[in-house]
Parts: structure tokens; sequence; C-alpha cells
């Protein structure tokens, strides 16, 4: 149930009544990573995911968390049951599922290009792409070919950009 960026239950469930107590106990209405630490028994960057997905929030360079709504949420957890920031680490998993897998076709593209491409400028751009005042028009055989006409004209516009703009606005 718990998201994997958190430490496994065992390590830490167990010293969950305590915690809470201990918490109760504690007089501040907030509380902030290092008590969480010390309570739990857990690692720095572990209480900080924990404080995340607890609800924590940032206030000038310290983290820092309701210690009522904290011991509420320790309590849910101890009892099993789905916390809200589960819910939505799982929503915001599939929806990053879903992207890297509609990226990822163009992600394995190779663009095939000089070893010079990152040194071009305007006047070596290779044959096949015409560039003038309001118009580009680029001769390709196929994707990965107009792939490469796009990233050498990228890194030309991007060496050369004032004979790139002289060439698009026709200044001289």
């Amino acid at each position: 149930m718990l998201s994997s960026h958190l430490p496994r239950r065992v390590e830490w469930i167990e010293r969950l009544p305590a915690a809470i107590e201990e918490l109760k106990e504690f007089s501040g209405p907030v509380i902030d990573r290092d008590i969480l630490e010390r309570v739990l028994r857990i690692h720095r960057r572990v209480a900080i995911r924990l404080m995340h997905r607890l609800g924590g929030f940032q206030s000038g360079k310290t983290f820092l968390i309701d210690r009522l709504h904290a011991i509420e949420q320790l309590e849910r957890v101890g009892r099993g049951e789905d916390l809200k920031f589960e819910r939505d680490r799982r929503a915001r998993l599939a929806v990053e599922l879903e992207e890297a897998r509609r990226l990822s076709r163009g992600r394995n593209v190779v663009i095939d290009t000089t070893p010079d491409v990152h040194e071009r400028v305007m006047k070596d751009l290779p044959p096949g792409i015409h560039l003038q005042p309001g118009e580009l028009r680029i001769e390709f055989a196929g994707a990965e070919d107009l792939l490469r006409h796009l990233f050498e004209l990228s890194q030309s516009i991007l060496n050369d950009y004032e004979r790139f703009r002289a060439a698009v606005e026709n200044v001289p």
C-alpha cells in the first residue's frame, strides 16, 4: 500500500504507537524533520519523503508539518487505511507511465549527424535546407533525414544567430 519511496513498513510501522504517543505529548503545534526522525527512528531522507506525503509545508529553510495532522495521518497508516497521498502517488505514476510510453518511440530515434554538427554555422547548412525571408523549405527522404536537417539548422542558428536573423528578416 505505501509508496516504494517510503521505508518498508516493517522498519518503522512497529514504532508507530510509541511515536504517536510521543507526538501527542509534544506541546508544539508543528513538528519538523528532526522530530519525525527521532520518534520513528528513520533516516533524514525518509523523514523528508514521509513529511511530503503526510502534507508537510516549507517555512523558510525548515520543512514542517502540523502536529495534529501528522498524528492523524500516522494513525491511519497504523490502521492500514489507504492514505490520500498514496492514491495521489498512484495517479501520478499512471500519468507518468502513460507519458513515458507516449514518448518512448521518439526518445529511441538516433539522429545520424556529422562530427562537426555542433560547430555548424549558417553558411555551412547542407543542401536541402532553403531559408529566406518568410520561408523555410527542407528537402528530406524520411523522418530521420528531416530530423537530421532540423538538428543541423538548430545548431547553425545557435552558433550563428545574427546571420540566421539576417537571412529570415532580409536584413543586410
